[in-house]
């Protein structure tokens, strides 16, 4: 019996090997971002014609095979690397509108202060419907002047040891709950751990940022001295309430049941994706189980939130943007299409929409 040692079997695949060749690699497909071609090189937003379109015209991206390309407009502040650009604008040929007004509430929020100029960073995104990544094209740079509206709302959100966040300011930071009257208002009911926090005022930034020296105001900070920080005594569920009109606050023990809660909570109605066939799912925290949000593009429309898929549970009322929800109370109207992070308190009712 002939018995092939491993150097034999060696010796006899070699000649195999050899004449297989170099094995090809895929070619490489290349691929071109979306530039921005022609744009004013400073954009004055004036309220009087805010409603006019500011075009912007950009060059055809390239995936490398054909395929249809959806052009979006993004911005974020000078020098942030777009850490977190927020969409302006989206058209599926190779000129985008914009709204005066929509860009006028992206630019204040990246920074430009209302009523004055600043430089922003522009860029376009490039994505498809095909299993393809998105290519985003270079940056440019435009001077926006921005005017003051009749109403900044400014949003609020909590951090420290004594919140479900911890001390990271972009760790799905609750939102305080903007009074729909009065928009130096807020008010938050929920679980508090024993602990402190303080207020921030952009999510992933320190700066501006609320707290407190003498323990009954709050004062802002956004550079240098900070305040201190606004203490809990005990863990428990408590009512939190800031005018920042006078700075005054209070941190009160809550005085409501807070043994009822809900396997799910969702949003529903015509202005959502599901319109009123279906609740989408907002998401739940074990920290509160009364807290929920989410990130939705809504349409213009109503929508409502409603417990465990059902409508024996639901909450409704007549403002848009925040308010105080009540049982089977009327549609929340959504003014205006975008994409928002909704957060809702079925503690209390209450809800607010964040234009993000």
């Amino acid at each position: 019996m002939r018995v092939l040692t491993k150097l034999s079997l060696v010796a006899l695949l070699l000649p195999l090997l050899w004449s297989c060749g170099d094995i090809d690699n895929p070619p490489i497909i290349p691929q071109t971002g979306s530039s921005i071609l022609s744009a004013p090189s400073t954009i004055v937003i004036e309220e009087a014609d805010s409603a006019a379109m500011i075009s912007f015209t950009v060059s055809p991206a390239d995936f490398g095979v054909p395929t249809d390309v959806l052009y979006t407009l993004q911005v974020d502040r000078q020098g942030a690397n777009f850490a977190s650009p927020l969409d302006v604008a989206s058209s599926e040929t190779t000129t985008i509108q914009v709204r005066g007004d929509v860009l006028n509430r992206r630019a204040i929020a990246k920074g430009i202060l209302a009523g004055e100029s600043g430089p922003l960073e522009f860029r376009v995104r490039a994505s498809t419907s095909r299993s393809l990544s998105p290519i985003i094209g270079p940056t440019s740079v435009i001077t926006v002047s921005t005017f003051a509206a009749a109403e900044i709302l400014r949003n609020l959100f909590l951090v420290g040891d004594a919140t479900k966040p911890g001390w990271n300011n972009n760790n799905q930071n609750p939102a305080l709950f903007r009074d729909p009257e009065n928009p130096d208002l807020y008010v938050y009911s929920g679980f508090f751990a024993q602990g402190a926090f303080k207020l921030l005022e952009v999510l992933g930034q320190w700066q501006p940022q609320w707290g407190t020296d003498n323990g009954t105001t709050v004062r802002v900070n956004d550079g240098g001295n900070e305040p201190d920080v606004i203490p809990v005594p005990a863990a428990g569920f408590y009512t939190f309430t800031v005018d920042l009109s006078d700075g005054a606050f209070s941190l009160e023990p809550f005085d409501g049941p807070t043994d009822t809660t809900f396997a799910t909570v969702g949003i529903i109605g015509s202005a959502t994706a599901n319109g009123w066939d279906a609740s989408t799912a907002m998401t739940g925290f074990a920290f509160d189980r009364h807290i929920w949000k989410i990130t939705a593009t809504l349409t213009e429309g109503d929508i409502k939130f409603r417990a465990d898929n059902d409508w024996a549970v639901n909450w409704g009322a007549d403002t848009p943007i925040s308010g105080k929800g009540v049982q089977g109370g009327p549609n929340i109207p959504v003014p205006q299409a975008g994409n928002y992070l909704i957060w809702f308190n079925s503690l209390d009712g209450r809800y607010i929409l964040i234009e993000q």
